[in-house]
């Protein structure tokens, strides 16, 4: 039951686990400023195909720093350190 709770997701090879409310939180917060980015449009579609499947979702590089610059935005409420921590881990092992 609490697997069903969870939004896996392969950030460049890395796994990180969400839980549903914040792949919610992060899900709203990106489809808030797609108008702005066709990558955070695209973020917050494979967010709610996670949410919505159960499934992984596998981020590219730029859907990655996307993420990692809503994470430092200040528009997230929740406490997401580990999730940033991922992020840059993967982010800094990967070649540009």
């Amino acid at each position: 039951m609490l697997a069903s709770l969870l939004v896996k997701l392969d950030v460049i090879g890395k796994l990180v686990t969400l839980s549903e409310r914040e792949a919610g939180e992060l899900r709203d917060v990106a489809a808030a400023d797609a108008g702005r980015s066709t990558t955070r449009r695209d973020l917050s579609l494979l967010l709610e195909r996670g949410l919505r499947t159960k499934t992984t979702v596998a981020l590219s590089r730029a859907e990655a720093r996307e993420l990692g610059e809503l994470l430092t935005s200040g528009g997230v409420g929740s406490n997401l350190a580990l999730l940033r921590e991922a992020l840059l881990s993967a982010l800094e092992d990967t070649p540009q």
